[in-house]
This record gives C-alpha cells, structure tokens and sequence, in this order.
C-alpha cells in the first residue's frame, strides 16, 4: 500500500509538472504525450506477444511520433514547403500501415493477420487518443470563432480526466457499498451496476462543479452552458466505462491482469489511461461533429 501511494503521488505531481508548464516550454507537454503514447502502446503490443523485432521498433517510433507531429506541425509543414514537398504526417502513418502487413509476409510463421491488425489499432488509436489532449490544450487556436478563450485549454483537459478517473475513484466506493447487481461478471467481476451508476453520477457532479469555477472565476466570459457539460460528461463517463471493460477483455484475452508493473500497486500506463482513451476519441468526436461550445 505504501509503494502505491508514493507511486501515485509521484505520477501526480508529474502530471500536475507537466499542466503548469505546457504553456510556458511547449516543447514539454507534447514530449509528455509522446512518451506516455509510446509506453502505452509497448505495453499493449508486449501483451498481444508481438515478438517480431522490427515491428516492435516501428510501433514504437510511430506512437512516439503522432503526438509529436501534432505538437510540432507547423514546423513540420514550413520544412515541407522550403523542400517543396507535403509533409503531411497522416501520410506516412498510412504507410506503416501497410508496411506491417508487409513485415507479416516476411515473417508469416510468427505474425498472423489478428496481430498486425491489432498492433496497427493499437498504434493509431492510443496515441490519437493521447494527441487529443494537446488538441484541448490548443482548442482556442483551433477554433478562433467559437467563442473559447485562453483558459477553455486547461479546462477541456481537466473535463476529460475528470470524466474518466473520477468516474473511475466513484464507481469504485459505490460498488464497494452499494454494489449488489454484477455489470459485466464474465469480464470484471468486481464491477457492479450500482458501482456504474455511481460513477456516472459522481463524474457528472464533478464536470459540472469543475466547469461552475471556472464559467465562475476563470473564463473571461461566463458562458453558462451547464446543460451541455451536464449531458457531454453523461456520455463521456459512460464511454469511459465501456474504454475499462475493452481493455479488461484484452487482458483477459492475452491472459494477464496488468498490461505492465511500472507503477508499483498501479500496473502499467495502459492500466491507467485505458478508460481514458475513449473518454478523448468521444469527445473529439463531439466537440467536432455537435460544435459544442462551453
């Protein structure tokens, strides 16, 4: 118990390091990103037993890479256009698309089609979801017109971790007093229905008091869109849910309880961020398709 209380005050204070910072050497956050996209990955990847040497590298530098190339787009497109060439990133992460499958040919014994299937998933999907952080951390830029200020940044990215960590830590202590109807017992056995509802209401109260001090205190204009963020954090804790439960039966598939050991009493960054991850591609989804405006 010891071990995981320092381990999770230490990824704490990184990732509070991190926030306070990603404005101030904005080189930092997107490294961050990269690192935790990379490691996330590896850990997936490890437990799916991809062996195949050359693959492995190739997932690395690419889920390294995705974050990276958001966070650093503009230099890479004025390098493109000096070269007279379109660098554009999505290009060459299709590539690697197909050169996966092109490794699986050569090494067909050892690579079947389900595995380079799910390592090409797992490369584009894990770091796309972490990039979507530092898409909220831009949001103003990105969308001049919409009505965000400087501060709507910080607030997006606190939104989405409140609606899948929190709803997590309110699932937990719900099901653990009031949890009697099993959720999904052949995936998670621990989970409840009462433990969900739970968590979906303790993530909703949480956006809705998080997004009252900052319409508050903090935003430049009050916007008072209480609604939208009441039904937005509905659906996100949901997801975020059904992001837990995938990764539970990818464990179970791979015959594992964590994808990792790096953070003592903790398990691996997948272990942490799993329902994170749909909580992000929701929401970008959303904020893209409904233009919501907090």
């Amino acid at each position: 118990m010891k071990k995981k209380v320092i381990a999770g005050i230490i990824c704490a204070l990184a990732g509070i390091t991190v926030l306070v910072l990603r404005n101030i050497a904005p080189w930092l956050f997107p490294l961050a990103a990269a690192v935790v996209s990379m490691m996330a990955t590896y850990e997936i990847n490890h437990a799916l037993g991809i062996k195949n040497k050359l693959m492995k590298i190739l997932t690395g530098i690419v889920s390294f890479a995705i974050p990276m190339c958001f966070g650093f787009r503009e230099n890479i497109l004025n390098l493109g256009a000096k070269l007279g060439l379109t660098l554009n990133p999505v290009y060459f992460f299709l590539l690697y698309g197909l050169l996966c499958f092109i490794i699986m040919i050569a090494d067909f014994e050892n690579i079947k089609f389900h595995d380079a299937a799910a390592v090409i998933v797992t490369t584009w999907g894990i770091p796309f979801a972490v990039t979507v952080l530092l898409y909220c951390n831009e949001i103003d830029k990105i969308f001049p017109n919409a009505g965000y200020g400087k501060h709507h940044g910080l607030f997006f990215i606190l939104f989405v971790m409140f609606c899948a960590w929190i709803t997590d830590a309110f699932a937990y202590f719900a099901g653990s007093f009031l949890g009697k109807h099993k959720l999904c017992p052949k995936v998670s056995p621990k989970k409840t229905v009462e433990g969900a509802i739970g968590g979906i209401l303790g993530g909703v109260v949480s956006a809705l008091v998080l997004y009252a001090i900052f319409d508050n205190l903090i935003f430049e204009a009050p916007h008072g869109k209480y609604l939208a963020v009441a039904l937005v954090s509905a659906v996100l804790c949901a997801l975020g849910m059904c992001g837990d439960l995938t990764f539970s039966v990818l464990k179970r598939n791979c015959g594992v309880k964590d994808f990792s050991n790096l953070v003592p009493g903790h398990g691996g960054v997948m272990d942490r961020f799993d329902s994170e991850v749909f909580v992000l591609i929701a929401f970008y989804s959303i904020i893209n398709i409904f233009g919501v405006v907090f």
